[in-house]
């Protein structure tokens, strides 16, 4: 497994931040579960190859429905759920992990889910600076335009839900610090974004355990670097899972949505051991792996 060292951050400037670091590496001591059984409908793929891969538990399901279905087994108080964002100075797919997650998950999850939070902020309209220096985040992180649109429609699901939203509230001391004039500063933007969903995170899970709240289930969408439960010793200060896993007395889950056209090619993918399973992953459908205890991993079928 390819390790990320700390001092390659800067020449990777934004990459980190949009595209997101997939990989992960058990550091923790939990003992090993039993392979998660198939339910009836799931159907185990013929995966000839790489050992490795053979040996982490998978299934194939006909949607992210299924297999966030699937998923809720590991009884999560918390879903983590990253994705590799769509950029344009990049060829990639024409639907996006969002979007997917909006239209196929969310109808399974709805009625369990009681608080949903989005990695994106807002600002204090007082704030002078605000709209510039978020501008200049936009611009970097190479978004299509479409992204705005589909965040949009996930909030319109959460409402039709009645899932209470939650979003990242930066000051204008964060964009100073993030975005000033001259650019936009990786690692700054890094650390506030961990330290927001954290933050929000944290304080729902406790405010709905105060009240009760008969729905189980909080999840937050972001990108698959911040939900790490098993991250590089590198990029540990990046991911807000192991605190909200303390939080929640070891009931965070994570799961990553990839696009196979977001991988290929990746170093950084290729040498994790379940990658040989993307060629075998049947058309039009989801295969879904366990890599860790509480760690998941969804790869979708092709645009």
């Amino acid at each position: 497994m390819t390790a990320v060292r700390r001092s390659s951050v800067a020449a990777w400037t934004l990459a980190i931040a949009s595209l997101a670091c997939g990989s992960k590496k058990p550091e923790r001591d939990d003992a090993p579960v039993p392979p998660a059984q198939t339910a009836p409908g799931d159907a185990v793929p013929s995966v000839v190859g790489d050992t490795d891969a053979m040996a982490l538990p998978h299934s194939v399901h006909d949607d992210l429905g299924g297999a966030f279905a699937h998923i809720l087994r590991d009884q999560p108080r918390v879903l983590g759920v990253g994705e590799l964002h769509l950029r344009t100075d990049k060829a990639g797919p024409t639907t996006s992990a969002l979007a997917r997650f909006t239209t196929e998950a969310m109808p399974a999850l709805g009625t369990r889910v009681s608080d949903l939070v989005i990695e994106t902020w807002l600002v204090d309209p007082a704030c002078k600076i605000g709209g510039a220096a978020t501008q200049r985040v936009e611009s970097a992180m190479k978004r299509p335009e479409s992204t705005k649109d589909e965040i949009g429609a996930l909030v319109g699901v959460i409402k039709q839900h009645g899932i209470k939203p939650h979003v990242m509230r930066l000051s204008c001391d964060d964009l100073a610090a993030v975005a000033p004039p001259t650019g936009v500063d990786a690692e700054k933007l890094l650390d506030v974004v961990t330290r927001e969903l954290d933050r929000v995170t944290r304080s729902a899970v406790r405010y709905r355990d105060e009240h009760a709240e008969p729905r189980p289930l909080i999840v937050v969408f972001g990108g698959a670097l911040h939900n790490d439960l098993y991250p590089f010793e590198s990029t540990r200060q990046w991911t807000y899972a192991r605190s909200v896993d303390q939080a929640t007395s070891g009931r965070f889950v994570e799961v990553d949505l990839y696009l196979p056209e977001l991988i290929e090619g990746q170093a950084l993918y290729e040498a994790e051991d379940w990658y040989p399973l993307v060629a075998k992953a049947p058309p039009g459908k989801v295969l879904l792996v366990e890599r860790a205890p509480h760690s998941w991993l969804a790869i979708l079928p092709r645009s």
